[in-house]
């Protein structure tokens, strides 16, 4: 994740700029766009999120900037063959329940992206369903972990899970299918 900015800054950046979304959901928005099979450009995708974020506003060049980096760095890592994609969430520094928290933020943001342009629920594999219906139930995870082994265990599994899953449905709906070469 060496290509995103620091998790704090980027909050502070969001807050200056009255973005009331956590760099997590933003990231997750953004992944849930791409893995449904979206293919957009810079400019569609910056409407996008100015609609869901900003009131249909227009963004600051930070922003555009930010958001930027984030969809680039998004792109390559689904499309990396060592699997290279990860979330963007609160460093292993901050607490269980602060990891917990934008972990349920990345999650409600993939399931919005996902949602705003994935319109044929029915299409879906079973395997995407089955994650479409998990990643609803992590939505209401309870966040109160404690400061345990055991529970920072259980969060990272939980994390792996979600990552592993993200990367399922943009291996299944998000890469684009190379035409087929017809022979004359």
């Amino acid at each position: 994740m060496s290509d995103l900015p620091d998790y704090q800054k980027a909050q502070l950046l969001l807050e200056k700029n009255e973005i009331f979304v956590s760099p997590a959901e933003a990231h997750g928005v953004i992944s849930g766009l791409l893995a449904c099979g979206l293919s957009i450009d810079d400019k569609e995708y910056l409407g996008l999120l100015s609609d869901v974020f900003n009131d249909g506003q227009a963004f600051s060049n930070d922003l555009k900037q930010f958001f930027g980096t984030i969809y680039k760095q998004v792109v390559a890592s689904f499309n990396d063959e060592a699997f290279a994609f990860d979330l963007f969430l609160p460093s292993d520094d901050e607490t269980l329940i602060d990891q917990a928290n934008g972990l349920v933020s990345w999650v409600t943001g993939f399931m919005l992206g996902f949602g705003l342009k994935q319109k044929d629920y029915g299409a879906l594999s079973a395997d995407v369903k089955e994650v479409i219906s998990d990643f609803s139930e992590i939505t209401r995870l309870d966040t109160m972990f404690d400061e345990t082994e055991e529970d920072s265990q259980a969060l990272h599994e939980v994390i792996e899970y979600v990552r592993v899953s993200a990367l399922l449905c943009f291996a299944e709906l998000g890469k684009e299918k190379a035409p087929k070469k017809t022979l004359h």
